[in-house]
């Protein structure tokens, strides 16, 4: 069965696309022999060949497209570009009239349908019907999430969704009367940059959020909302969550491939943040069983209630853990997140059956200070210090991205017996990435 993976990310009605042609790169992790993949750019040759080495996909076997320029050029796989006649004539082509038997796309968009109808398999998309509507913007939206979540019994922590600056101020000031702390979120936001924590004082741990405001009565209240309506609704275009900030929580998430066959767990972990994301730990560690049992749950019957209005694909169900042991759903995303090919490629299929019982995945963000000249310097010296990943002891790092140019730096995760174990192996890789080495 010919396969069609398309490497886009987010979606032009929500705002227009940046470059993105590094990140979209770990498409390449979930490539398997004779797949065809489309890429906003030619891949980083050197990164392709390595992750084939672990993955054991044959590297010759692949076909790469890269349509042509589109109305912002080449650095998002935007609609024009998907549905461009002389990319739909050079697919078939390199189809050699097989018949495609699936697409998957890192984001369930509207164009995707689109490129699906262009190239006469829109049979081949499952949720093709959901996504012609634009039905993958609903996995993404914070608002529709509490909706969904309320309707099928997931625990939320205390909040609401509001259009109006009325509700909001009533919501707000409710909450923190009642000593709570809050968080606003975006309806669209990603990776903390929508969200704000309020408090009666600027005093509150800052997870999450770019930023804490102090509003110390309704005044300061009613002030902020008339400041921030236009950035908490983007210019009046969407709704924004209310919800009550848990100070000192963990966070986790349950992630799922919901498809025609069914709902499969896919895999779960923590993520940190330093205020916004830092690190993921892949299984999640320190949950009792209890908890892990409500994550899951919880994390289940979210994934039904999408399934049942028709989206297909991966569904990511966040939630936080609080410091009195409460577990409460707060987001999902609907698409391949930044944990996808950790735990489904690296963990299951580089790792192996051991990943989950005798070794984690630690995944760190950027860290400071660190920088590497190119993609096969990096590698270089991981190698020769004896840090690569060895399939042999199923220890090591394992690099997850194309080189970023712009931060000068490649992202790593770390396998280990333990989270302890990887730290400190992250440790010792430091001294290779920071200006003194």
């Amino acid at each position: 069965m010919l396969r069609l993976l398309i490497g886009n990310d987010w979606s032009e009605e929500l705002e227009e696309p940046a470059g993105t042609g590094w990140a979209v790169q770990r498409l390449l992790w979930f490539a398997r022999d004779g797949d065809v993949l489309v890429l906003p750019v030619p891949p980083e040759e050197e990164f392709l060949s390595y992750v084939t080495s672990l993955t054991g996909t044959r590297r010759d076997s692949l076909e790469v497209v890269v349509p042509p320029p589109g109305r912002l050029g080449t650095g998002a796989l935007t609609a024009d570009r998907l549905t461009d006649p002389a990319f739909v004539a050079e697919l078939r082509k390199r189809t050699a009239g097989r018949p495609v038997g699936e697409v998957f796309a890192l984001w369930p968009d509207a164009a995707v349908a689109a490129a699906a109808d262009a190239l006469g398999c829109p049979g081949a998309l499952e949720g093709h019907a959901f996504l012609t509507q634009s039905g993958g913007l609903l996995g993404s939206s914070k608002a529709v999430f509490r909706a969904l979540a309320a309707g099928v019994g997931a625990p939320l922590p205390d909040g609401a969704v509001c259009a109006d600056p009325r509700r909001a101020e009533e919501h707000i000031v409710r909450l923190l009367d009642d000593g709570c702390p809050v968080i606003l979120k975006q309806d669209f936001g990603s990776g903390s940059d929508g969200n704000e924590i309020l408090g009666r004082t600027a005093d509150v741990d800052l997870r999450g959020a770019r930023a804490v405001r102090a509003l110390p009565d309704r005044a300061a209240v009613t002030a902020y909302l008339a400041e921030r309506w236009d950035w908490l609704t983007v210019g009046g275009r969407d709704r924004f969550v209310v919800e009550r900030y848990h100070p000192g929580s963990r966070a986790y998430f349950a992630e799922y491939w919901i498809s025609d066959a069914g709902i499969r767990l896919g895999g779960h972990g923590e993520m940190q943040y330093r205020p916004l994301p830092n690190a993921q730990v892949m299984p999640a560690p320190d949950l009792t069983a209890r908890q892990l049992d409500a994550l899951l749950d919880g994390g289940h019957r979210i994934s039904q209630g999408l399934r049942a209005i028709g989206y297909r694909g991966i569904l990511s169900a966040d939630a936080v853990l609080t410091p009195e042991g409460d577990v409460f759903f707060t987001e999902y995303n609907g698409r391949a997140t930044g944990s996808t090919h950790i735990y489904e490629i690296v963990g299951k299929r580089v790792v192996g059956p051991g990943f989950g019982t005798d070794r984690i995945l630690l995944e760190r963000v950027w860290p400071r200070h660190w920088e590497v000249p190119s993609f096969t310097d990096a590698l270089t010296r991981l190698r020769d210090s004896g840090h690569a990943y060895d399939p042999a002891t199923r220890r090591g790092a394992i690099i997850l991205a194309a080189y970023h140019p712009g931060r000068k730096g490649v992202m790593l995760c770390f396998a280990d017996d333990t989270v302890e174990a990887a730290l400190r192996r992250e440790e010792q890789v430091a001294r290779l990435f920071t200006p003194a080495a």
